[in-house]
């Protein structure tokens, strides 16, 4: 696995822990695509730095508060597959924990597609890890 990109998700991780964003937008492709689960009401694709941002609000209509932690990074070539760990609190005041495992792909250095999935076997098959 790429150490550089390991220091990414690192990084996005870490920021969005502090302030509750995508960023640091730098670690982004400015043709970045987030895919949300097709699982829950339907798969949505978001484009862009401004796509982040969207999909950032969207999320925040549901949960008043997100704190991922990286449990595993499983790697391949240009893509790094983060088992992540969420602590959520809803709007309302309900509190869950999840696992998911989103699929990164890197283009020089930078997150060019990122993929919500919620298992790892998904995430596998989606990176072309599974076989």
């Amino acid at each position: 696995m790429s150490k550089e990109n390991v220091q990414a998700l690192q990084r996005i991780t870490a920021h969005f822990n502090e302030n509750g964003e995508w960023g640091p937008v730098e670690l982004y492709d400015p043709e970045v695509t987030f895919t949300t689960r097709g699982d829950i009401g339907g798969s949505q694709t978001y484009a862009g730095h401004k796509g982040l941002v969207d999909a950032m609000a969207s999320f925040r209509e549901a949960w008043a508060h997100i704190t991922p932690q990286i449990l595993d990074l499983i790697e391949g070539e240009d893509v790094v597959i983060a088992v992540i760990r969420f602590e959520l609190c809803s709007q309302t005041g309900v509190k869950l924990k999840v696992e998911e495992a989103w699929v990164y792909w890197f283009r020089e250095g930078r997150v060019k597609r990122v993929e919500q999935h919620a298992t790892v076997p998904g995430a596998l098959e989606a990176a072309g890890l599974s076989g």
